[in-house]
């Protein structure tokens, strides 16, 4: 009783401060995940203005391109004034030449002023002729000129004016280029600080994903801690109640679906046992039948076979199959708890398919061993009787169907 007493003690112990971790690992995660939800936030918002940076880099890129084009059209343009400027000044030159080669004949001629060429006239006739002939050449020579440089000006003042638009795209195309570097460069500042961004997020998650692992270890290895300490208490206060026979059988006995015990482990048992050929009693050391299969209840006629047993006493399948159903959730696990729903009654229970349409159930355990989906083989340890669900008091209810009718398992040993 002293070594029980100090073991539940122990167990106590250690649930506490399983539980205590289990408080930090849960602290923690929701620091981790609000560390990482603030992580993804600054992520996004980062990256939504790197994304307007590069939108912007880009709308410059495309400004600098239009300059460019606009500015070799200027370039063109200002070539071809400067091919008419070159033109008309090589005219100009033409008619100067011209200009002169007439002079030169006139004077060569003699006729170097309008006297002479009045005074050289033959008759009138002839001194209207000269005349004339003087003035139109002056005048037409002078009109010539005269309109080749007013071309001439109209032309360099529009080579000026294209210049002048020229050298102002060259300042916006600095000012632009000058504004893509600024942009580009902030757009790297930008994209470092999304990258330790991204960085922080994934830390954070890598934290979060640790913790939620190591809690998930933990929280199976604390119900295993409560179960103990459970099946200890209740083999304390079967050690503690007063017997009634000479050896080291006990028998209790309940009106209902309870249960006694003859015998039975705790939870050391082995988790499988030599079941050999057919089936295999589930409850080895226990056959203290307290409820046969079909006698009358209050409520229905009885489903299963009712075979005490101290809580924690290990349960073993029947036969080998698949298990179709299991629950561990019901927290009924003290006798005398009675009408309790959970499992539909069963409370914690397993249910196994066999070969041939067989299933067997086992029901009111403290806990099962075993999941959903699970193949298990006869003779495999399965769960611990309790007293969970509909239960008056600790005991197996072991339950037989044969393509879904309910039979008598006694039949099958």
């Amino acid at each position: 009783m002293m070594i029980i007493g100090g073991a539940a003690t122990t167990t106590a112990a250690t649930i506490s401060e399983l539980e205590a971790r289990q408080a930090e690992l849960e602290s923690k995660q929701a620091e981790y995940q609000a560390k990482l939800n603030k992580s993804n936030s600054a992520v996004a918002e980062k990256q939504e203005e790197v994304d307007a940076l590069v939108g912007q880099v880009e709308s410059v890129t495309a400004e600098i391109q239009v300059c460019y084009q606009k500015i070799s059209i200027y370039d063109q343009n200002i070539a071809e004034k400067q091919k008419a400027i070159d033109e008309a000044n090589s005219e100009i030159d033409n008619s100067m030449n011209t200009l002169r080669q007439r002079i030169k004949t006139i004077y060569i001629s003699g006729d170097v002023s309008a006297l002479e060429i009045v005074m050289g006239a033959k008759d009138f006739t002839d001194f209207l002729d000269k005349l004339q002939l003087v003035q139109y050449v002056s005048d037409h020579d002078a009109e010539l000129i005269n309109g080749i440089r007013k071309k001439l000006n109209t032309i360099s003042e529009e080579k000026k004016a294209l210049e002048a638009d020229k050298a102002s795209l060259e300042e916006e195309h600095t000012t632009l280029t000058n504004k893509q570097d600024e942009l580009t460069k902030l757009l790297d500042e930008n994209k470092e600080t999304l990258a330790s961004l991204q960085s922080e997020a994934n830390d954070a998650q890598m934290q979060l994903s640790i913790s939620e692992e190591e809690l998930s270890k933990l929280k199976p290895e604390l119900q295993e801690l409560v179960r103990q300490s459970q099946a200890a208490a209740a083999a304390q206060t079967a050690a503690a109640a007063p017997s009634s026979s000479s050896d080291d059988e006990e028998e209790i006995d309940y009106s209902d679906n309870g249960g006694g015990s003859s015998g039975g482990g705790g939870y050391s048992a082995p988790t499988q046992i030599d079941a050999g050929a057919g089936w295999t009693w589930p409850i080895p050391g226990c056959y203290t039948i307290t409820g046969g299969f079909g006698e009358g209840r209050s409520y229905e006629s009885h489903g299963g076979t009712d075979i005490a047993a101290p809580i924690g006493t290990p349960i073993y399948a029947a036969n080998s199959g698949t298990v179709i159903d299991t629950s561990n959730d019901c927290s009924h696990s003290s006798a005398g708890v009675g009408a309790c729903n959970h499992g539909g009654g069963y409370g914690n229970h397993v249910w196994i398919q066999h070969d041939n349409g067989y299933q067997t159930i086992y029901g009111h355990m403290i806990n099962t061993a075993v999941s959903t989906g699970e193949y298990v083989s006869k003779g495999q340890l399965i769960g611990y009787s309790g007293s969970t669900g509909w239960s008056t008091g600790p005991h197996l209810h072991f339950e037989l169907r044969i393509n879904g009718v309910r039979s008598n398992p006694m039949a099958l040993f």
